[in-house]
């Protein structure tokens, strides 16, 4: 039994809760960091630039083709700034010890599956994605090739994968080899297999001619959105955050 008073178990419920936070509001703040920049002018505005050693700064849309793109525009800090934590989180993240004899999954600890995600994520930052357009609003003075864009489609996919994973098993399992199938565990399922979705999706968006019209071209953000919302709200629900705990006594 779980003492709740335990401050071990309530630092790893802060741990979960802080993930689950940082996914949830990722994409939206990627995209308002940038939106803010390029309305106000400034990295034009002499009062925080240099104007004398910089170029004029052309800004681009404010809403980007994928999240992965604002690692380019000028929250591009930000995005990095997200993962590298979200990376450090699963690093410490050690979840709990498996029983062998008891566990069909214990292969696939807690630790073994954070630490893939972490290294995953890291990866997605070290690799940044290629754009086969010129990117006007390059707040860097490179891009990068088409080869470290597919390292970077990897790491992302595999991220996404782990943290599928993470949901669907991980944060379902029981001490008796079995699942949780309450209210619970049917939320980490729909996020789970909701990840899995849209990995799919994303795969005949990618194989498909026309795909760069899908959804006004916006069609891999939206994408990237509904997967870190499924990433994060397992996470926040598995950290027991009020308003989680709020949606899982509805669905009782």
């Amino acid at each position: 039994m779980e003492n709740r008073n335990d401050p071990f178990l309530i630092s790893y419920k802060t741990l979960r809760q802080l993930i689950g936070v940082l996914g949830v509001l990722m994409p939206f703040l990627c995209w308002g960091v940038n939106a803010l920049f390029n309305e106000l002018g400034l990295l034009n505005d002499p009062r925080f630039i240099d104007t004398r050693q910089t170029k004029h700064y052309v800004a681009g849309d404010d809403l980007k083709a994928s999240i992965s793109h604002f690692y380019y525009a000028t929250s591009g800090p930000l995005y990095v700034g997200i993962l590298v934590t979200v990376a450090i989180f699963l690093f410490c993240y050690m979840g709990y010890p498996q029983n062998k004899k008891e566990d069909r999954f214990a292969w696939l600890t807690d630790r073994r599956v954070a630490t893939f995600a972490a290294c995953s994520a890291l990866g997605i930052v070290i690799f940044p994605t290629n754009s086969p357009q010129i990117i006007t609003d390059n707040i860097y003075i490179f891009a990068t090739s088409p080869f470290i864009g597919r390292l970077h489609l990897i790491f992302s996919t595999l991220f996404f994968v782990s943290m599928a994973i993470m949901s669907m098993i991980n944060f379902r399992r029981l001490p008796n080899r079995k699942l949780l199938i309450n209210s619970e565990g049917v939320l980490y399922l729909i996020c789970g297999w909701g990840i899995v979705a849209c990995i799919i999706l994303l795969g005949i968006y990618g194989l498909s001619p026309n795909g760069n019209s899908w959804l006004w071209g916006r069609f891999v953000y939206i994408m990237e959105v509904l997967m870190l919302l499924f990433f994060g709200v397992a996470w926040l629900v598995k950290g027991h955050s009020i308003p989680t705990e709020f949606i899982l006594k509805k669905m009782d």
